[in-house]
């Protein structure tokens, strides 16, 4: 295909240097030097993608007949190892190495990628798809793509034919597939407004027939609410905060299914619940508590959230526990102990400096399946000889992680107070800093300010003694 001639910027016109996807642009036409810069941009991103794919693959670990275990542990490690590469969390990594796994087996489409036919977006798109297709259907999926025009094809185009593709392919495998697709996934906080998103997916259907039992829920209340505003009810169904009473209106639907959701009794059937076995913890300095800092609060040590918000939650709380803290660092200050198991309070303390697990990139949250790990081992010998049951030395692990350090894949060595060294298998070594009390820094300042105003400040007069002390006896003081 011949290159697209450009519009010179002196107002001639220049061939482009390499033939580039058109994407349903006429090729007779010329190409402004904006759009064609764009094109060389997503070019070079398809082939560095495509080398990228490449790059990721030598991080799966294939089974070669060895033992499952020695195999998963190895992969673990690796999948660690990619993360601190990329910078990323150790779940996006493990992603991308799937996703480079599932890229062997779309040659055709791979090759497009790699010759700069399609965007690196398109391509990853497919492998989206393709997560949910059976492996045997991959082979059909790639050469249905790559007999189409996708060079000279738009993304709207593309993205028809994909999913009209992978709908026709996955029909055989539909009610395998469905039940594979329900999941619940927390979403990143909006630090803005001291939000958070919990994502359902799930079948269509079942998704469809969930949403119409909330909608039919929620229209429900909201009728009941409307008739006891009408007869003068006391008692309004879901009107936690009184905003129905004061307001004289009900609560919107999007209100009224959130509020719903959240106070609804969890039904697991004869599957017991067992209780949470630490509390939730929510830092809020002292000068934020007393109106004199806006300071945000933090939720178990990572999750800032908004002052008013924190101020609110422990006006409700009815359980105060006093953290200390390096005014100036805002690290966690410890205390030792020679016993083996952690004390509840220890483990509070490891919990906020390491909100999650504390290997490279993982991001399990530690209110979760998490372990209170010794980084230097314990001495059961000898305590006092080493591997001290104290805060500094000790973190939370996933289960996953833990194991893997059991079994010598990945080490972490305390190189200071406050720094993790980490040997990620074979790969590397990373030195990870402790988790800190990120809102006391800021506010020494101001607590500077405040000691200095209370010291400046005159002494109030002792108050008077009851009675005329003329007239009290001398002698020795009354025995009280």
């Amino acid at each position: 295909m011949p290159a697209p001639a450009v519009p010179d910027p002196e107002g001639g016109t220049a061939p482009a240097q390499q033939a580039l996807p058109l994407g349903g642009a006429v090729p007779a036409d010329p190409v402004s030097p904006r759009v064609l810069a764009l094109q060389q941009r997503t070019a070079r991103r398809a082939q560095e993608h495509a080398d990228l794919q490449r790059d990721l693959l030598r991080f799966h670990v294939a089974p070669s007949g060895r033992p499952a275990r020695e195999v998963r542990d190895e992969q673990a490690a690796a999948d660690l190892a990619c993360a601190a590469a990329l910078r990323c969390d150790v779940r996006r990594a493990r992603a991308l190495i799937a996703g480079a796994v599932t890229a062997t087996q779309l040659p055709g489409v791979f090759a497009l990628l790699d010759a700069a036919a399609i965007p690196a977006p398109w391509f990853d798109r497919v492998l989206r798809h393709a997560a949910s297709l059976d492996p045997r259907r991959l082979g059909e999926l790639d050469r249905a793509l790559a007999s189409l025009p996708l060079r000279d094809m738009s993304y709207g185009a593309f993205r028809r034919r994909l999913r009209l593709l992978v709908t026709r392919l996955t029909e055989e495998d539909r009610p395998r597939s469905s039940r594979r697709t329900g999941r619940v996934a927390w979403r990143e906080p909006d630090l803005v407004d001291g939000t958070m998103t919990l994502e359902v997916t799930g079948p269509l259907d079942r998704m469809t027939e969930f949403g119409a039992r909330i909608n039919a829920a929620a229209r429900a209340v909201q009728d009941q609410q409307r008739r006891a505003l009408r007869d003068g009810e006391a008692q309004i169904p879901f009107d936690v905060d009184d905003e129905v009473q004061q307001t004289g209106m009900p609560l919107s639907l999007g209100e009224l299914r959130y509020e719903i959701l959240t106070r609804s009794v969890l039904d697991t059937g004869t599957a017991p619940v067992p209780a949470t076995e630490c509390r939730i913890n929510l830092t809020v300095p002292a000068l934020t508590l007393m109106g004199r800092s806006n300071e945000p609060g933090l939720l178990d040590g990572d999750t800032p959230i908004p002052a008013t918000m924190a101020r609110g939650l422990a006006a409700r709380s009815t359980d105060w526990h006093r953290v200390l803290v390096d005014p100036a660092t805002g690290a966690y200050l410890p205390g030792a102990s020679q016993r083996y198991r952690p004390t509840p309070e220890m483990i509070e303390q490891v919990r906020m400096t390491t909100p999650v697990c504390a290997a490279p990139g993982c991001l399990r949250p530690s209110r979760g399946r998490s372990e209170v790990d010794h980084i230097e081992e314990f001495d059961h010998d000898d305590p006092v000889r080493g591997g001290p049951t104290d805060p500094e030395n000790l973190h939370s692990l996933c289960v996953a992680h833990h194991r893997i350090k059991t079994d010598e894949h990945i080490d972490p060595v305390r190189i200071s107070e406050n720094t993790t060294r980490w040997r990620l298998g074979r790969d590397l070594t990373v030195d990870i800093l402790d988790n800190t009390d990120l809102v006391t820094p800021t506010l020494l300042p101001e607590y500077r300010d405040l000691i200095a105003t209370f010291i400046r400040r005159p002494a109030a007069p002792r108050p008077a003694r009851l009675g005329n002390p003329a007239e009290e006896p001398e002698g020795d003081p009354p025995p009280y």
